[in-house]
């Protein structure tokens, strides 16, 4: 009984509404939602252990990955080292066939004439699942040192670029643009990075799900990844309608470089927040961060006064800098 319990608890854990094909010569499909006590203890051993694997390795039969390595080697049965065959990158196979021993080996196959065996632990080393969004979530994960020192050094060029005509290099410039999206950005992208650390740390069987089960759609998510999915919906469409404020606000260069410094900004954010809360130090952190971006928008940027002339938003009280007229 402690058996079922325990498959109950993941249940309720990856509740993502995936199906399992059982097989006992039909095809029997059982949703987790349709799972119950009396349900579970119908099913026979092989069943169960289909379902349990499922549920800890989040794959069973008949999944499909595309292999990412160069090569692998498959052998015809596990305790045979002879007649091997290869698939190659980019090939699509099947999962066929599961043992469980000392070492988990996985049957495979590309198709009726090449299949073969394959320990778990390479298996998962040379293959992504066969999803776009799994892929992304990899090709991202497998290059993100790559891809994050291009965006930092990026923002780092639009940071020069922009204040080469200073007498003195300004960190902060107040007085550029007067929109709330990009403060809504970095707190975003910021609120991104904390709980993505925090699910890896704390829940990592719920990102694991995720990348094996990926959807874009957070209502049919657990809370915690439906939050982070839906951060990163936020983060987009943030990021898009800061795009089209830049648009209204700059010419063609001065935006793009403005729009590489938020980039470059939002990067170290996510990294320095990454790090810290993985030593738990980034939760305080963040929060000082939203304040202190919050303050600085309310203070600095955010435009209190109308232009009683041209109808432009304005700072201060004083000559209007579009019309010229003054506003007592």
């Amino acid at each position: 009984m402690n058996r079922w319990l325990y498959i109950l608890l993941l249940l309720s854990l990856t509740s993502c509404g995936w199906t399992e094909q059982m097989s006992d010569g039909q095809d029997n499909r059982v949703s987790a939602d349709d799972l119950s006590a009396d349900t579970l203890l119908e099913l026979t051993q092989k069943q169960a252990d289909s379902l349990e694997f499922r549920l800890l390795h989040h794959y069973t039969n008949n999944y499909n990955f595309v292999v990412k390595a160069d090569s692998l080697v498959l052998i015809p049965r596990e305790d045979e080292l002879t007649d091997t065959s290869c698939v190659r990158r980019h090939d699509r196979i099947v999962v066929a066939d599961i043992r469980e021993s000392d070492t988990i080996w996985i049957k495979v196959a590309r198709d009726q004439f090449t299949m073969g065996w394959i320990p778990e632990d390479q298996l998962l080393q040379g293959v992504v699942p066969d999803d776009p969004i799994s892929q992304v979530i990899n090709a991202l994960t497998t290059s993100r040192y790559i891809w994050m020192t291009v965006v930092v050094v990026l923002g780092l060029l639009g940071f020069v670029v922009k204040r080469r005509g200073l007498r003195k290099l300004q960190i902060f410039r107040f007085d550029e643009m007067d929109s709330f999206y990009p403060t809504l950005f970095l707190i975003l992208v910021s609120l991104v990075a904390c709980l993505y650390v925090s699910i890896q740390h704390f829940t990592p069987e719920f990102w694991q799900e995720y990348y094996f089960h990926p959807t874009l759609n957070p209502l049919i998510l657990p809370p915690v990844m439906a939050i982070l999915l839906t951060l990163v919906w936020a983060v987009i469409i943030v990021f898009i309608a800061m795009l089209v404020d830049v648009y209204h606000h700059f010419y063609i260069l001065p935006g793009l470089m403005y729009i590489l410094e938020m980039l470059g900004s939002a990067m170290i954010s996510y990294l320095v927040i990454k790090w810290t809360t993985s030593i738990y130090v980034g939760y305080v952190l963040l929060a000082i961060y939203i304040v202190v971006l919050l303050y600085i928008y309310y203070k600095y940027i955010r435009c209190k006064y109308v232009c009683g002339s041209c109808g432009m938003r304005i700072k201060t009280k004083g000559v209007c800098p579009h019309c010229g007229k003054l506003n007592i």
